[in-house]
């Protein structure tokens, strides 16, 4: 997929950043395995069949799921368990919808993410999302899914 080439360059697609996540994943155990299972189900759904195979918008958006991830940052669950550190600045490589991600250590992210992922769900309730111009709705998908691929990419590293 040409965006997640833009962003991380030659050799990395949606396939590749799914198996990444995957091998993290397959390394973890209890709340943390449900949460990398939730990013990763989310992460499929928006990369690959939101924005590579172009599903429907409007059924990509009701199936996202967020119980896991609510739940732990109501919790006050330790992200630092998962990864500590912050983004790097390098990691965003001069795209404007992630510059804002450098420098979040993985509790703020996960959190800018649940908040994108609310207002999202909230979009087919306020618009009748396949005809209205006021929201573009594939624009925030694929803002998502830049996030998801900065997110995958910042656990790897």
């Amino acid at each position: 997929m040409g965006l997640i080439r833009d962003i991380f360059g030659i050799g990395k697609d949606s396939g590749s950043l799914l198996q990444d996540l995957a091998a993290i994943r397959k390394k973890t155990r209890g709340d943390r395995n449900r949460l990398l299972s939730e990013i990763e189900f989310n992460a499929a759904l928006v990369l690959e069949h939101g924005l590579r195979m172009g599903a429907d918008e409007g059924k990509v958006i009701a199936r996202l799921k967020l119980d896991n991830l609510a739940r732990l940052i109501d919790d006050g669950f330790d992200f630092a368990t998962i990864r500590r550190g912050t983004v790097d600045a390098i990691l965003v490589k001069d795209v404007p919808v992630l510059r804002h991600y450098a420098g979040l250590d993985l509790e703020r992210f996960l959190k800018r993410i649940r908040f994108h992922i609310e207002q999202i769900k909230l979009l087919p309730d306020l618009y009748d999302i396949k005809q209205t111009d006021k929201v573009n709705v594939r624009l925030r998908l694929e803002n998502l899914g830049r996030r998801y691929a900065l997110l995958i990419r910042f656990l790897k590293t």
